[in-house]
């Protein structure tokens, strides 16, 4: 049982999730694009057993990069120390979720809505498997469950859509999947840390040039 305190919640803001998506992005460019190539790779070696863990990586990268913090390739492999509740995660989402897809379609989505965030909490607040996903619910019904409907079906459309486009779709796939990442990731951050600045505005006062990744 974690002993972290509750997190504190507000209405997320769509666009503020785009525009800080894309400052990251633009940021952390090189390691975010071969993180997600990394990640399709490795998760299709291990037969999905490292899935989670490595989803949790990505996590900590984007929540780094959200935070104005340099964003490391490494840190694609920074949350295997929680290995376990993680692969263990990743196994009962995907089953339920997939479950609720195939059989009626909408429950599917409504359980990857409310279940948006776990990985996050298990990673950013050390919670348990069980603790995180009620965590999620929560963070989902008070910052807005249509808002949150949204993502998920953006975040599907950025995952499928690539794939329909012949030889190039694969390419583009990659190139797409750090930016879903992110705006996910951004409406974590506007959830549990409501005062911080965004990352746009940063990068605006700091107006540093591209990080190059580091292993």
């Amino acid at each position: 049982m974690s002993t972290t305190e509750a997190v504190p919640s507000r209405r997320i803001s769509i666009g503020r999730c785009f525009d800080d998506a894309l400052a990251v992005y633009q940021r952390n460019f090189l390691a975010l694009f071969l993180a997600a190539i990394l990640v399709d790779i490795l998760t299709a070696l291990t037969l999905l057993i490292l899935a989670g863990p490595l989803f949790g990586g990505v996590c900590l990268m984007t929540m780094r990069g959200l935070r104005g913090e340099r964003v490391r390739l490494g840190d694609l492999f920074g949350a295997f120390n929680r290995f376990w509740p993680l692969l263990g995660l990743f196994f009962l989402t995907f089953i339920a979720v997939l479950a609720g897809l195939v059989f009626l379609i909408i429950p599917g989505l409504i359980l990857a809505t409310l279940w948006l965030y776990p990985f996050y909490l298990v990673v950013d607040k050390q919670m348990g498997v069980f603790e995180s996903l009620g965590e999620s619910t929560r963070l989902v019904v008070n910052g807005g469950f249509w808002r949150h409907f949204g993502l998920v079906a953006l975040g599907l459309a950025l995952a499928i859509g690539p794939e329909l486009i012949p030889i190039v779709g694969v390419v583009i796939a990659f190139l797409l999947t750090p930016v879903g990442w992110l705006i996910v990731t951004s409406a974590y951050i506007q959830l549990v840390e409501p005062d911080r600045t965004p990352p746009a505005e940063l990068a605006s006062e700091t107006a540093e040039p591209p990080i190059a990744p580091d292993a």
